[in-house]
């Protein structure tokens, strides 16, 4: 895809891959995770596929973090997401209304822009960068979010190397050696072309909790027996 003058994707082209692997993903996780053999090939496909989703939202936040006029409201706006947005992956990915063991990953998103400005504060390799790093990272552990401590490693990997392409490449396919099909994300953002993209940014951030409610709705409606009723 070109955007103006520019080779490449833009960031909304990027969005769009990691929203469609997400969607893809919990389509397998609620609907296709039992079945006959057949089903739970297809299961296995759309994980695979799913891996995409979260390597990208990384560098995507780490973009935003650079490039955002208003840390603040940025901060603020991911965080009050993350509320709306957890009973519906409860219910989604649980089958319940709370379950306090397994927070949604826009919790984690919040936890590494904290982390990011907590990082900017201090020199890089220095004792007190480690300590941050250490402090989001049981952070996450502690609170249950999703990706957890690996969640916000990969994070700081994308914010450290940020002007440093083959070292945030080799860091982060490190990280992400144990998932393979996730370091397909890695050609994907060397595809990227530093620019924005048109789009309007409300839609990703309700793009979360809305298609959670819709994929919930759509089993109670179609498959009531698999959830007790």
């Amino acid at each position: 895809m070109n955007t103006g003058n520019h080779r490449g994707w833009d960031g909304n082209t990027l969005k769009w891959i990691a929203l469609l692997s997400m969607l893809i993903d919990h389509i397998g996780v609620i609907y296709l995770s039992y079945g006959s053999h057949a089903l739970l090939s297809v299961y296995s496909l759309s994980r695979y596929i799913g891996r995409l989703s979260f390597p990208l939202f990384c560098f995507l936040l780490v973009e935003g973090f650079y490039h955002t006029g208003d840390l603040c409201k940025y901060v603020q706006r991911m965080l009050g997401f993350a509320f709306l947005a957890e009973i519906p992956y409860d219910l989604a990915i649980y089958g319940k209304i709370v379950k306090l063991d397994g927070q949604n990953v826009l919790f984690t998103f919040v936890i590494g822009l904290l982390v990011m400005w907590m990082l900017t504060k201090v020199e890089l390799w220095s004792i007190p960068m480690y300590g941050i790093v250490l402090f989001g990272c049981a952070a996450a552990y502690l609170l249950r979010v999703d990706y957890s401590w690996y969640g916000i490693l990969l994070i700081v990997v994308f914010y450290v190397f940020h002007d440093q392409k083959t070292k945030r490449n080799l860091a982060a396919a490190v990280l992400l050696f144990w998932q393979p099909a996730s370091l397909v994300a890695l050609l994907c953002i060397q595809w990227y072309n530093g620019e924005r993209g048109r789009g309007n940014r409300t839609v990703f951030y309700w793009f979360y909790p809305v298609h959670l409610l819709i994929l919930y709705a759509l089993q109670y409606i179609l498959m009531p027996a698999r959830m007790g009723f």
